[in-house]
C-alpha cells in the first residue's frame, strides 16, 4: 500500500541534545531565574531557581502518567504563586519563559542527515507532519526556524497547542485529520518505544524507531513492536520503498 504520509519526532530524532536533560533545564532556570531578579522582582534567584525546577520536576511526572498537557506557563504561574507574586504583566512572563527557552535551544542540534532525508521523501512525493511532545510551543516554533527545518512539514502538532502528549492517541488523531492521512498509509518516525512507537502503532500507523539517540530504553517489548528499526536517517526512504512492497 502506498505510504502518502511520513510523521516526525523531533527530540532525539531530527534534533538531538548534547547536554543531558536535568542540567539543561537547571542551567535554563538559573538563567530564567536571574532575569526575573533583574527586572527588579524582591526574590533570591537561588532561591526562585531551585523552586521553579521542583515544580518542573513534578509537572514532568504528572505529564508523563497522564498525558496531558498543561504548558510550561502554567507552571511558571504556579512558581510566581509559591513566592507571593501576582499581577507579573503577560508581557514579563513571555519574556522570562522566553528566557529560559533561549538557554535549552543553544543544546540543540541537526542531525547531519535530516535535511538530506526530508528532500529526498518530498522527491517520493509524500507528505511530512511533525508531532512532538512539547510545554512550550513558541519553543518548538523557534528551533524549527533555527534549524531550517519549517518548510519540510505540511503539518505540525504540538502537545502544548493540543493538549495531549503522545502516546494520547488525540494527538495522532489531530494530526491525522490536519493532513487528511490515512493511519494505513502514514508512518510515524521516532525515538521513543513509548510516546512513538506505541502511540502510533495502536492509532493503526507503520513505524519506525530511531535508535541512534535512545541509549539503553526501557523494556517495552510487551507491547511495542516496531515495524522497522534503523541508526541512521538516511535508510528512512529506502525503508519507504521497500515497505509498499510488503504484504500488509
Amino acid at each position: 500500500m502506498k505510504i502518502t504520509t511520513v510523521f516526525f519526532d523531533l527530540g532525539n530524532t531530527l534534533l538531538y541534545s548534547d547536554v543531558p536533560s536535568p542540567e539543561r533545564v537547571q542551567a535554563a532556570c538559573k538563567v530564567m531565574a536571574n532575569e526575573f531578579a533583574g527586572r527588579g522582582y524582591p526574590v533570591s534567584p537561588e532561591e526562585f531557581a531551585a523552586k521553579h525546577f521542583e515544580n518542573l520536576l513534578k509537572y514532568y511526572d504528572i505529564r508523563e502518567q497522564e498525558n496531558i498537557e498543561q504548558g510550561a506557563e502554567s507552571v511558571f504561574r504556579q512558581t510566581l504563586a509559591d513566592f507571593g507574586f501576582t499581577g507579573v504583566p503577560e508581557k514579563d512572563i513571555a519574556a522570562f519563559l522566553a528566557s529560559f527557552y533561549r538557554t535549552t535551544q543553544g543544546n540543540w542540534h541537526l542531525d547531519e542527515d535530516a535535511i538530506p532525508t526530508l528532500e529526498k521523501i518530498i522527491a517520493q512525493q509524500r507528505r511530512i507532519g511533525l508531532i512532538t511532545n512539547a510545554g512550550y510551543a513558541e519553543d518548538i516554533r523557534q528551533l524549527l526556524r533555527k534549524n531550517k527545518l519549517e518548510p519540510y512539514f505540511s503539518s505540525v502538532v504540538i502537545s502544548a497547542e493540543v493538549g495531549f502528549r503522545k502516546p494520547h492517541p488525540e494527538i495522532f488523531q489531530i494530526a491525522l485529520r490536519q493532513m487528511g492521512s490515512a493511519p494505513e498509509q502514514s508512518v510515524m518516525v521516532g525515538d521513543s518505544l513509548l510516546a512513538d512507537i506505541y502511540g502510533a502503532s495502536r492509532c493503526g500507523l507503520r513505524t519506525v524507531w530511531f535508535r541512534k539517540y535512545t541509549g539503553d530504553p526501557p523494556d517495552f517489548s510487551r507491547f511495542c513492536h516496531p515495524d522497522h528499526e534503523l541508526f541512521s536517517l538516511r535508510e528512512l526512504p529506502e525503508i519507504l520503498e521497500k515497505s509498499e512492497t510488503q504484504p500488509d
